[in-house]
């Protein structure tokens, strides 16, 4: 397989073709599964933690649940758009999230696109429990 990739890129570079780029051949929007339903509970400051549900459809749909644990009985429940950024491997949602996606999981990322570093970064993350083809979660009622 690496002889045959090797062997179109020195193809269109003798074709005064540019070789695409790793970011172009390889995407998470295109060679993933991102489609599912994750779960994690994010660190907070103000409660004992954020239980968050999320669910993204294509092809660019998302809903979210919620709640803080400890401190609010009333879950956030709510749907909306994401948009992938011009590498394929960050999508960002409508409400601002912004989130990098891998095979079985996303991060949550900072505003300037950065993994969130620390004693607690990997609770900015989010497991992938089901695909989208083998269950959806509740979408909310507005």
């Amino acid at each position: 397989m690496k002889n045959v990739s090797f062997i179109v890129i020195l193809f269109l570079l003798g074709c005064g073709q540019q070789a695409p780029s790793v970011e172009d051949m390889a995407s998470s929007r295109d060679t993933l599964q991102w489609q599912g339903v994750y779960h994690g509970v994010f660190p907070c400051p103000s409660c004992d933690g954020m239980d968050t549900t999320i669910e993204l459809l294509p092809p660019h749909h998302y809903v979210i649940h919620t709640v803080r644990l400890g401190s609010d009985p009333h879950p956030y429940s709510g749907t909306g758009t994401f948009k992938w950024d011009n590498t394929g491997n960050i999508i960002i949602l409508d409400r601002g999230h912004i989130y990098q996606v891998y095979p079985e999981h996303l991060y949550l990322l900072d505003v300037q696109f950065n993994r969130i570093t620390g004693p607690d970064a990997e609770r900015y993350r989010v497991d992938k429990i089901t695909s989208q083809s083998q269950g959806k979660i509740d979408s909310p009622t507005q």
